[in-house]
């Protein structure tokens, strides 16, 4: 694992928004299900709190829905305690409950302590508006407790009080939509350190930048702690300890303080899934957060090969890419494009299998008419960000819109010769032009790098060569920049038998030979001299056997 870390703290404050009245010390109205979830009115609640240490009669209370007056139940609430007003209890026919919702779906409440813990009492006059509403709660002539909404809350998600001697509201936090019967999700808790984000992004090299944010949502300082990190293969937010990636310390934080963390890793897979989880408090729910990663095996697809200026008769763009990868890869929202823009590969399902070519051509027909191979894989994009004929850049992003490869080039080749990704080992970083004109679209690339080397050096194999036998030779050779290479073959006399390259700009690369002349006559068995040059800036000599 590569690790490098760097921590950064700021301050931060918790902000809430929404509009409320001041409540007293008595019952008060604690949060309410205006925007019931989908169009299921029956699952409208207003959920009541004793926010004292003695026991309330409810009946003594009236509560009043934008001027209409509801009687409470002969009922009782004891300090500290939640008590609920459905507008409906159980679920009838397709109507659905508050206990099917809320509760265990039996339709008998409290026959599950886990998740029926509180009090509820169906109130069917019950009717809340989505965009405003005003709830009071009285004792004789005076009001108690108000709560009052002005705006759409979220679909299926209750209005909350910060706190029970707080004026303001805010839509709840947690994940159900609401908390009946619970402390609510915005309420701040004494101990509540919370991970406010996770996110991942490919660092290049097969590393992956993760990025972190905690902070402490409680109201007192926190003591120095730690986080783990975790994959997460099932993806089902539960940690293994056999999954454990890392461990981070946490230092003291006060009140609303956050702490970012960024990490570099090399993570296993193409997309593993990692998970951050925090130690237990007294808000568990925000402990955990889990994200997409990229791996030590992404890109599983990379720019292979692509021709930015074609010239006739061939007369399309088109950019190769292939799955480089163990495993088949749905390019389904995967994107190509230039510097300014990207285009949408495939929007439909479709699949490129290990070690697969696809050639993407901005204009399939007068591809097919240039490449006579019916084999080749082909996608015509519905747009196409066109490749300038000098100094562009051709992108490839994945499905999750992590750049996956990219490649500038500053010059284009002429004769339709391509822009071609070496494939042998210890070249598939490397770039050059293709040997052929046309390139090699659907199959490996034969490439000619670009000449980098500050000299011209020759490696023969074998050497010697029998062409009976081995049938031909490899010459790899380097080049340093320039224009004008030549790869000639003299014999011991001096006497020129065959031009292998000539009158084409420096290269670096691979050519074969199998012994014979200029005229196709297989030459005889002796001592060959290789002789390459660079006009104007190298020249270098080295001799070949040809074997019986």
């Amino acid at each position: 694992m590569v690790k490098s870390s760097f921590i950064v703290a700021l301050t931060v404050f918790l902000a809430v928004g929404g509009v409320g009245q001041m409540a007293s010390a008595d019952l008060l109205i604690n949060e309410v299900m205006a925007n019931e979830p989908g169009s299921q009115v029956t699952l409208e609640w207003i959920e009541i709190f004793n926010n004292s240490d003695s026991v309330k009669s409810l009946s003594n209370y009236t509560l009043e829905i934008n001027g209409t007056l509801l009687l409470l139940p002969d009922d009782v609430i004891i300090g500290g305690q939640y008590y609920i007003l459905c507008r409906r209890f159980a679920t009838s026919g397709t109507v659905p409950g508050f206990e099917e919702v809320w509760g265990n779906n039996t339709g008998v409440w409290g026959d599950d302590v886990s998740t029926e813990f509180y009090p509820i009492y169906q109130l069917t006059s019950i009717l809340l508006t989505n965009d405003t509403g005003q709830i009071i709660l009285r004792l004789g002539g005076s009001t108690k407790s108000s709560f009052v909404w002005n705006q759409n809350g979220a679909d299926g998600v209750s209005w909350e009080r910060f706190s029970p001697t707080s004026a303001t509201i805010s839509n709840s936090t947690d994940p159900r939509g609401g908390t009946p019967g619970e402390m609510n999700s915005i309420t701040p808790r004494r101990n509540d350190l919370s991970l406010v984000s996770l996110s991942a992004y490919p660092a290049g090299a097969g590393s992956t930048s993760l990025r972190f944010t905690v902070a402490n949502s409680g109201t007192s300082e926190s003591t120095s702690s730690e986080f783990k990190l975790y994959y997460d293969p099932d993806g089902d937010a539960t940690v293994n300890e056999g999954d454990l990636i890392t461990i981070y310390s946490l230092f003291n934080l006060s009140p609303y303080d956050t702490i970012e963390f960024a990490d570099n890793l090399t993570l296993n897979g193409i997309y593993p899934t990692v998970l951050a989880q925090l130690p237990d408090d007294e808000r568990p729910e925000n402990n955990v957060k889990s994200a997409r990663a990229t791996g030590e095996e992404f890109p599983p697809l990379v720019i292979n090969e692509f021709v930015p200026y074609p010239r006739p008769p061939l007369t399309t763009e088109w950019v190769e890419i292939k799955n480089r990868s163990d495993t088949a890869i749905n390019i389904s929202g995967w994107k190509i494009g230039d510097s300014l823009r990207l285009n949408i590969i495939s929007a439909g399902s479709q699949s490129l299998a290990s070690g697969e070519y696809l050639v993407l051509a901005k204009d399939s027909a007068a591809f097919r008419a240039f490449y006579s191979d019916d084999a080749i894989l082909m996608v015509q994009p519905s747009s196409w960000a066109e490749l300038n004929n000098n100094f562009d850049l051709v992108r490839l992003y994945d499905a999750n819109n992590f750049p996956a490869d990219s490649f500038r080039y500053g010059s284009v080749y002429p004769n339709n010769y391509s822009w071609s990704r070496g494939e042998e080992a210890g070249k598939t970083e490397q770039w050059g032009r293709s040997i052929d004109p046309g390139g090699t679209p659907g199959m490996t690339n034969l490439v000619y790098y670009q000449a980098s080397a500050s000299s011209i050096s020759l490696r023969i194999e074998p050497n010697p060569f029998s062409p009976s036998r081995d049938r031909q030779t490899a010459i790899t050779f380097t080049m340093p920049p320039g224009e004008n290479m030549t790869i000639r073959v003299y014999d011991i006399e001096g006497r020129l038998v065959k031009t292998i390259l000539d009158n084409m700009p420096a290269l670096d690369g691979v050519v074969y030979w199998d012994g014979t002349s200029d005229d196709n006559l297989c030459l005889q068995v002796g001592i060959y001299i290789i002789y390459a040059e660079v006009h104007n800036r190298a020249q270098f000599k080295q001799t070949v056997v040809i074997a019986p």
